[in-house]
Parts: C-alpha cells; structure tokens; sequence
C-alpha cells in the first residue's frame, strides 16, 4: 500500500464531503457511507487494483487520503497465507483512508461534482508507475489486476457551483435535464478523460443529511436520470448502458463527525419546496436579438414585478435567462447569463434583495402565459418567448 503499482485497472473513489452531507455541529448526524462502499473496495483489492480515495466539496478540489495506491497483495510474495494477511489488511487501510475523506471539513461552501469528476478522470487517465520503473510480472505479482477498475462517487447529488447548479430546479420536468446537459456542453465542463471500459458508479443521490431537504421519490428519481445523463455525455460513443449506474443502496445517517471544525454552510436545494410564483416576462418587452440590453418597455414592466416582490420581503427570487435557437451553440450560455444579469440588476435597483441570476441557454416550452400558441417555432412570437426571462419567487 506504501508503493504505486504501475497498473491501468485503477479504482477511484471520490467522497462528498459537503455540508449537505455531513450534518450538523450538533445532535444530526451525516451520511455514513462505509457500509455502502466497503463492497467496491473489497472487489479492487479482490483485483489488486490500484486504489485512489478522496474527498471533494467547494470548487471541487478533491483531497487525497490515498492516491495511487497498490493493493497487489502478491508482489513479491508467493506465500499463501502472507498473500491472505496482506489481503485483508490492504481492505482494513483503505477503510481507514474512507474514514479519513469523510472526515475531511471542506474549505468552502457548495458543491461542484463535476469537477470532482474531472479531477478523478485525470487520475484515472494517468498511468502510475513503481519508483523503480518497472511493471510487475510473474511471481512478483501482476500490475495490471484482472478488472478494468472503477469511479465509484458517494455524493447526494446536490451540485450549486458550476454548470450543475440545482438550486432553481424544478426537479420535476426531465426537458429540464436536457437543459443541463447542454448548459455543461456549452461551458465544456463534461469530464471527457474518463478511460473507455471504466464504469462510473454513484451511490446515494438524493439521500441528504443535516439541514438541507431531502427529495420525494419521484424527485431522487429525477436526480438519477440528471447525473445519468451527463455521465453518457461524457462518455465515448461506444461506451455501453452499463458504463454509467446509479445504485439505490442504504447510506445511514449515523455518523458524528470527529472534528470540532464547523463546515462552511453549503446553499440549500429547496426541491421546489414552498410557495413560488413565476413572472414570464416576453422577449420582445426586454431584447432584441442577441442582445442583453433591456429595452425600454422592458424597464416599465421589471419596475412593476420589483414592486409586487417587495411585497413579500424575506423570498428567494431567482432570474433565469433563455435565448431563442438561431444564435451559435457556443454564445447560448453567455448570452442568456447578460440577459439574466441584466434583469437582477434592474430588480435589485429597484430594492428587490438576494437575487441571484442564472444563465439557462436554449428554452424549453415556452409557459402558458406567453405561449405562441399552435404557430411553428420559428414565427416571431416564437422566437420572442423562447428569449424571455423567467422571474421565480419563493416565498
């Protein structure tokens, strides 16, 4: 365990350490996701693969509490008895490394998993090698296991940094899944260094701990098919079904924390919790094609919904900005982030507090209330919907 094999059947874990996750200070206790993934580490060292654990929250840094790591139980020992000793005892230190990412207190609040990912796809996409340089063969073991190895992720899947943020989901509509999935293609943050042949596997989505809400079936449902979906994107054509899973195994809220460390607070998921109301206001009152500036009756209107939210002081006001489909793939994200930015701006001018202001890109069906009606797409009113802004106010 001291030495790194040079091996491509390589398993990874990656642990989230985020508030969400790890409950509170107090009485809650966090996820505890030991009994989870003590099979995946058994079957690595069953492999001898090589063996990396860590733990990730904020930015999505991941913390190694092992890297690269043998657990080739026969290198340079023919003895059967030793090779069971050293067996079991490589599961006993990877457990310990899983203890130690999972007391890991994150520097900074939020969740970004996909970069995580990203960082473990590096990993996985390195070939490590011995100090010495050479490939164990024969009697001395075999460097490249007997499986192809695995990125194993125990996350609740409740990402808010990047293009990932859940925090305006309505984790109802699976239109809004696509959305996502062309929001990370966009900002190319899909991990695309993942090695063909290496499933990933998440574990525990949905299952929240501490004071953030937990989803309804149908909403953890939802969540699966998201990261689901963004896992294929960045997986390589040929990749099989198989390649991306979601497992639905306990993860008890059993375990108090070690540290006296106070994690940073992480934004909270409200999984469409509490009363919201839309304001869908129309493309043609705020922009012109691909243009963030907001026209002028667009002021008017923006002025008469600030007034109506100040009504409700203490809501979550959110600002979601689409773009309708004739500009180029690679200006959908900025542009539709101006449009939103533009709005929150005029809304917090006008005394509206905590507005936050997200980019979504090409729109799906435009609401009701702005509808084009039975027309093509690609009329007018159409194309003035599908630039709209979205003003979502939870009270």
């Amino acid at each position: 365990m001291k030495k790194a094999a040079q091996s491509r059947a390589h398993t990874v874990v990656l642990v989230d350490a985020s508030a969400s996750l790890r409950g509170s200070t107090g009485a809650d206790r966090g996820r505890d996701h030991t009994e989870a993934v003590i099979p995946y580490l058994e079957k690595a060292v069953k492999q001898r693969n090589t063996v990396s654990v860590g733990a990730f929250a904020g930015a999505g840094d991941v913390e190694w509490s092992a890297l690269r790591l043998s657990t080739d139980w026969t290198w340079e020992n023919d003895n059967p008895d030793n090779q069971g000793e050293r067996e079991t005892d490589a599961t006993a230190c990877l457990e310990k490394n899983l203890a130690q990412a999972q007391e890991t207190v994150p520097t900074s609040g939020g969740t970004d998993i996909l970069a995580a990912v990203r960082s473990a796809a590096a990993v996985l996409g390195e070939s490590p090698g011995r100090e010495d340089g050479r490939e164990d063969s024969g009697n001395g073991g075999s460097g490249n296991g007997s499986g192809p190895g695995e990125l194993i992720v125990l996350t609740d899947g409740l990402s808010t940094l990047g293009c990932v943020d859940l925090r305006p989901a309505t984790f109802a509509d699976d239109r809004e899944i696509d959305t996502f999935a062309d929001l990370c293609r966009d900002a190319a943050e899909l991990p695309q260094e993942i090695p063909a042949g290496v499933p990933v596997t998440f574990v525990g989505l949905g299952r929240t701990a501490g004071a953030q809400p937990a989803p309804t079936p149908a909403q953890a449902g939802w969540l699966n098919r998201l990261w689901l979906r963004l896992c294929a994107e960045s997986r390589p054509k040929q990749a099989g079904a198989e390649d991306c899973r979601a497992v639905d195994t306990p993860v008890p809220g059993s375990l108090r924390r070690a540290s006296a460390s106070k994690p940073p607070v992480d934004p909270v998921v409200r999984f469409g919790a509490g009363r919201s109301e839309t304001y869908p206001v129309h493309g043609a009152a705020l922009f012109d094609p691909n243009s963030a500036v907001i026209r002028e009756p667009g002021l008017h209107e923006l002025t008469d919904i600030a007034r109506k939210v100040r009504s409700s002081p203490g809501a979550e006001v959110q600002v979601l900005g689409y773009v309708d489909p004739r500009g180029g793939a690679g200006n959908n994200l900025s542009l539709s982030q101006q449009r939103a930015d533009a709005v929150a701006e005029v809304l917090t001018a006008h005394g509206v507090r905590g507005v936050t202001a997200y980019g979504r890109g090409l729109a799906g069906a435009c609401p009701k209330q702005v509808a084009a009606g039975s027309g093509a797409r690609d009329t007018d009113e159409a194309l003035q919907c599908d630039r709209r802004v979205d003003i979502v106010v939870t009270k």
